[in-house]
């Protein structure tokens, strides 16, 4: 099937499929992220935890940036920091069981607050709207 038929003709990637690199510590969520994220279109990328998400990370590299907040090592306020130092343009969106506010650190680092769990009409149009702010499109 041809994904790209199915979508209206704004939502067609019209240079390249976007690449998204998603970092999470849980196996089952960055799988369940990617398969997803590859389902709407775009490339999915995963790292296991804060320090690898850096390591791979480079600026031009990825349309967007899916982290969650809590991970061993470094946090993913942690990872925001390191992505907006090295390009201040992605799309970052930070998601979390984490009930306290996020809404200020969200504003200051530049990133979208998701909580846990998902919803994934809610991811999508976050996902739709960090890459369309990058101006690529897929999903």
């Amino acid at each position: 099937m041809n994904r790209a038929s199915a979508l209206p003709v704004s939502d067609v990637a019209t240079t390249r499929t976007p690449r998204i690199l998603v970092i999470d510590d849980d196996r089952h969520v960055r799988t369940l992220l990617c398969d997803l994220l590859e389902a709407w279109g775009y490339e999915p990328d995963a790292a296991a935890d804060g320090r690898e998400g850096l390591r791979r990370f480079e600026p031009g590299r990825y349309d967007a940036v899916l982290t969650d907040l809590g991970m061993p090592g470094l946090s993913g306020l942690d990872v925001v920091a390191g992505v907006r130092h090295r390009d201040a343009g992605v799309g970052v969106i930070m998601f979390t069981a984490f009930t306290g506010d996020l809404d200020s650190e969200g504003r200051r680092l530049g990133f979208t607050v998701l909580r846990k769990p998902l919803d994934i009409e809610g991811l999508r149009r976050a996902v739709r709207a960090a890459i369309g702010a990058r101006g690529t499109m897929a999903g």
